[in-house]
């Protein structure tokens, strides 16, 4: 083989390992993008008292928003909105119970509560908040805070997860 044969190979060889380093690379983040999802979601379930299930639908990661070879960024997006009081009695673990004066759903009991179906066909949770005409609300549970403070804990170790676990995927293809 000549030099310049040489040298052709070496290159190839050379960008074969950046693309594997790149792959790599995006697997892991996408894998820790996951993980923090997953602990931060379960995490603030069990806080606030709602099933998983309801709060895993409101984190969606898109196709064009995970990590690939050549952005190596995953991106999540959480929707911060209260959640409806309504929505726990879509498991079959929570029950209304009705007593004097409000009802209880999960471990939320609210003051002066009734559940109605609205003019729109949906069904909720409603409180009378005080004596004017229109002072009726529909019952939410506030998520913006505890979401945020969960995602916080869960990326706060993100850079030390990460060394680690490139390190791990790495060893294991270049071995």
């Amino acid at each position: 083989m000549t030099l310049d044969q040489d040298l052709a190979l070496i290159r190839r060889n050379a960008n074969k390992v950046v693309k594997q380093l790149n792959r790599q690379a995006a697997k892991t983040i996408n894998h820790l993008a996951t993980k923090a999802r997953n602990q931060a979601t379960k995490n603030v379930a069990k806080d606030i008292g709602v099933p998983v299930k309801n709060l895993k639908g409101r984190t969606r990661q898109s196709k064009h928003q995970r990590a690939t070879a050549t952005k190596l960024r995953a991106q999540l997006r959480v929707n911060v909105s209260p959640l409806p009081l309504i929505r726990l009695l879509e498991s079959k673990a929570n029950r209304v119970w009705e007593g004097r004066g409000g009802i209880i759903v999960g471990k939320y009991a609210v003051q002066r509560g009734f559940i109605q179906t609205l003019a729109n066909g949906r069904t909720h949770v409603m409180q009378r908040a005080g004596r004017a005409r229109y002072s009726i609300d529909v019952v939410k549970i506030p998520l913006r805070q505890p979401l945020t403070a969960a995602y916080q804990q869960a990326l706060k170790d993100y850079p030390t997860e990460l060394q680690k676990e490139l390190k791990g995927r790495l060893s294991a293809v270049f071995s």
